[in-house]
């Protein structure tokens, strides 16, 4: 996948920016992609989840708690032409799950913005803790 454009890059940090920790925030994941027939581009955030090593709940993958502050969104973006907040997966196989869901302009750019309760299950942890050494290690 080519690298992503520096307005973008620009785009996903300020908005990561606007997710607050309420215990240690996990490296936040970002994945995008380029609708080309419609000139919009698709962007996902999440808080990567946190692996547990040894102890009681060993191989548990444990999400990071955070807050969106979702008045400060139209800060980013020079135009919010849809805001949504999807409670619950819709199907079985909604790899999304709980979101808040962004269409707007930035910068003259159509994106769509979605910042995930919970990192995707195809996603590896981005950092793990050793139980006993209360030790985190960021893995990316």
């Amino acid at each position: 996948m080519p690298a992503p454009p520096d307005w973008l890059k620009t785009m996903a940090n300020q908005v990561a920016a606007l997710m607050y920790d309420v215990d240690v925030l996990a490296p936040i994941g970002c994945h995008f992609f380029h609708h080309h027939s419609r000139d919009e581009w698709e962007v996902t955030l999440f808080a990567s989840n946190t692996e547990i090593v040894g102890g009681e709940w060993d191989g548990v993958l444990a999400p990071s708690k955070f807050c969106l502050d979702i008045l400060k969104l139209r800060e980013i973006f020079d135009e919010i032409t849809a805001l949504y907040w999807q409670a619950l997966p819709v199907s079985y196989d909604d790899q999304l799950g709980a979101h808040v869901s962004v269409e707007a302009v930035y910068e003259g750019h159509q994106v769509w913005v979605r910042v995930l309760s919970e990192s995707p299950e195809e996603f590896e942890p981005g950092r793990r803790i050793e139980a006993y050494e209360f030790d985190l290690k960021e893995i990316w």
